[in-house]
């Protein structure tokens, strides 16, 4: 069992369930009830939601299957995370918001750093 790579889908699996959760509560929630949005902007920002709900869940799976020796597996989970991270750390410059708003992308950072760290360092 590589150690890194299970630290990795660990911490993926526990933001897929705060997505999820609080994600859910905070955001999913409120915008499936609003009905000010045209449905078609509603619908697809939902559809994206759930979406960004299975990518997390497969980035999870995808590390663990790397930390039991699927070095492929490692490498699609990393780079999804490494992905999840650039975004988040992008976006709120790019839309000129703060990271307190948009704090996502640095939940992905040390999941990254395992990852890399499992296929590369450890």
């Amino acid at each position: 069992m590589q150690w890194a790579l299970l630290a990795a889908s660990l911490l993926a699996a526990l933001w897929t369930g705060v997505h999820a959760i609080i994600g859910g509560r905070e955001c999913a929630a409120p915008l499936a009830r609003d009905q000010q949005l045209p449905d078609a902007v509603r619908e697809t920002t939902l559809l994206c939601w759930h979406l960004v709900t299975g990518c997390l869940g497969l980035m999870a799976v995808f590390l663990f299957a790397g930390a039991r020796g699927s070095a492929e597996m490692a490498l699609a989970g990393t780079s999804m995370a490494a992905v999840m991270a650039a975004t988040g750390l992008l976006m709120p410059p790019l839309r000129r918001v703060k990271y307190g708003l948009l704090p996502q992308g640095w939940l992905f950072v040390p999941v990254a750093a395992l990852g890399a760290w499992g296929l590369w360092g450890g």
